[in-house]
């Protein structure tokens, strides 16, 4: 941005932006686990009460990776923290998937092709928001 524009420029670290575009690929799987991505062909009667109890912890962690994503692009300091949250709530749907009790049908190849994707991510997403919150903020100089 031009200066005098009235609006800041977005500048982001370099693991920063390495954990921008993981949250975004997050985004994606995670719209591609619903019926609406397509890739689910499972009736949504047959989810039990502990995969419903787990699809709020998948979508609040989404919600959370979201917030996550905005605060990075204000540069806010603590904005990993809801991207380590929001990854750390994605595994209780995948290890009910798993252990046969969020569904009684079994997830399509699909489906589980993403979920270690997603996985693998949301691994790479709490590394890398560990990474960002040990960077030592930048001293600042005070005008003489």
């Amino acid at each position: 941005m031009a200066e005098g524009s009235g609006s800041p420029s977005v500048k982001v670290s370099g693991k920063a932006r390495y954990m921008v575009g993981l949250i975004v690929v997050y985004t994606i799987a995670d719209f591609l686990l619903t019926p609406l991505g397509g890739i689910e062909t499972r009736d949504v009667s047959k989810v039990s009460s502990t995969g419903v109890a787990t699809l709020g912890l998948l979508f609040t962690g989404l919600a959370l990776n979201v917030i996550c994503l905005i605060l990075l692009l204000r540069n806010y300091r603590r904005a990993p923290i809801f991207g380590v949250v929001g990854s750390l709530l994605y595994f209780p749907a995948p290890i009910a998937e798993a252990t046969g009790q969020f569904s009684s049908l079994s997830p399509p190849t699909g489906i589980a092709v993403i979920e270690v994707i997603e996985a693998i991510i949301a691994i790479a997403i709490i590394i890398t928001g560990a990474l960002v919150l040990r960077k030592k903020p930048e001293a600042q100089m005070k005008p003489a």
